[in-house]
């Protein structure tokens, strides 16, 4: 299979084209600027900013996807609170460009949008855990227009007689995540204070709140397994099921560290988060695909805080 994908350049893409060529897939990337891992790997990338339609539908008619992946986005929330318009721009029109061109090359293909577990919102505050069925409450102009995003290329699917895929994916974590997200944060810090770059102390603020997290390698799979298996379009939560408490993230990687660190509450940081529980359920995806995540949660933080140690020498 062809499989073109957006976003390949990132964190979560980096994983997703080594494991689609592991696959056997032939691999093809969409985007703007060049990346030093898709040379190595020798991925053709096509040059095209993905709110440029005519630019989008040349990159489709030289790829000519059998697949494609769409991992593009303005996905930092204070990134796009900055800039609304650029986040409507890119999440919304951008998505609904590569749909579009992809219908007019290949109509036959199958199309995989990455939304995000933020989408929920508000509606994470019942407690209980969160199916597709969930009507979704977002709250900042990211998840809105993501959550925009998905419903867009669901109803365009349906009118051209395509296969769309959204997911809804959970907080996820692994070597190679930018500093901005809460395990990267720590383990960076960590990292530092092991060098002797920072002082042996780590200010922090409210430690409460409880995320589901999944370990990279496992949420590309997932991606993998929903181009490859025929399964009906629609949302597919990817989420392990399983609710962490950020004081649970901390302890884990502190757990890792050679040195003697002291945790102080920093009245500043402490704003106590509007949804202290978020827990996703993926049973939808278990059916459909067998998909479970298989990575144990503390290996993935020791390799995670394995990247830092070595990234700071």
């Amino acid at each position: 299979m062809k499989v073109l994908v957006t976003g390949a350049g990132g964190f979560v893409g980096g994983y997703l084209v080594h494991l689609l060529l592991e696959h056997g897939h032939e691999v093809a990337s969409v985007g703007i600027g060049s990346n030093e891992t898709l040379k190595k790997l020798r991925i053709p990338v096509y040059e095209a900013d993905i709110c440029d339609y005519s630019g989008i539908r040349h990159c489709m008619q030289e790829a000519f996807p059998d697949a494609v992946i769409h991992l593009a986005a303005i996905s930092n929330v204070p990134i796009a609170w900055e800039n609304p318009a650029h986040a409507v721009n890119v999440n919304i029109r951008g998505t609904v460009h590569v749909l579009q061109a992809l219908y007019e090359v290949n109509s036959k293909a199958r199309f995989l949008n990455i939304g995000s577990s933020d989408q929920y919102g508000l509606a994470a505050k019942s407690g209980e855990p969160l199916t597709e069925d969930v009507p979704c409450q977002p709250q900042n102009p990211y998840s809105i227009s993501k959550l925009c995003a998905e419903q867009m290329v669901l109803q365009l699917g349906k009118k051209y007689g395509m296969t769309v895929i959204s997911t809804r994916s959970f907080n996820h974590f692994g070597p190679g995540q930018a500093r901005g997200f809460v395990v990267a944060d720590f383990a960076s810090q960590i990292s530092a204070i092991e060098r002797g770059e920072q002082e042996a102390v780590m200010r922090v603020g409210d430690l409460s709140a409880c995320r589901d997290f999944t370990f990279v390698e496992d949420v590309v799979e997932a991606y993998a397994a929903l181009i490859e298996k025929d399964v009906p379009g629609g949302v597919y939560n990817v989420c392990s099921g399983k609710a962490r408490s950020v004081q649970a993230v901390l302890d884990t990687l502190l757990s890792f560290a050679k040195r003697k660190i002291r945790v102080e509450r920093d009245p500043r940081k402490m704003r106590a988060s509007e949804v202290p529980y978020f827990l996703g359920d993926a049973t939808k995806l278990e059916q459909a695909l067998g998909w479970k995540p298989r990575r144990d949660f503390g290996e993935g933080m020791r390799l995670t805080m394995e990247y830092w140690g070595k990234l700071l020498i």
